[in-house]
């Protein structure tokens, strides 16, 4: 059974990105997750004289019965993946609920963009790294996003 901390309390944008296997194009499908942990992580490591700063960004997202598998959202029908969403490497999470539209053939509204406008305020990353923690007995399951 799962009983999520009091401070799972953000709410995430979700911009799963999806290239066309035929066509090549790219679209950009928008969903929002309630029941969210946020962290920025400020990493620095020094070499002799050399400091190298590093920021990551961890998001822990509640176990959701509209998430699939990467693998199973793309095999869905374009008209249908809109209804879910999946994590995978390359995909945008912005830290609150927004209703920016995405779309790579036009100006000013690429996902270069939309990264742009929300990673000075410390609310948006995109994804390096997903773990699925479900499953085996686990307390409070959940999907666990590591990025910059």
């Amino acid at each position: 059974m799962n009983h999520y901390p009091s401070w799972w309390n953000e709410t995430i944008t979700v911009y799963n990105k999806y290239t066309d296997p035929v066509s090549n194009l790219i679209t950009w499908h928008r969903h929002v997750v309630v029941g969210a942990f946020w962290k920025n992580i400020g990493n620095k490591v020094t070499i002799d004289t050399t400091v190298i700063e590093t920021d990551t960004i961890i998001c822990r997202m509640r176990i959701d019965e509209l998430f699939l598998p990467k693998h199973e959202w793309i095999a869905l029908p374009n008209d249908e993946m809109d209804d879910y969403f999946t994590l995978g490497k390359g995909d945008i999470l912005i830290r609150d609920r927004v209703e920016d539209e995405v779309d790579e053939y036009s100006a000013g509204h690429k996902a270069t963009d939309l990264v742009n406008k929300y990673k000075d305020l410390q609310g948006c990353m995109t994804i390096d790294k997903v773990t699925i923690n479900i499953g085996g007995g686990r307390g409070n399951e959940h999907y666990l996003v590591k990025g910059k």
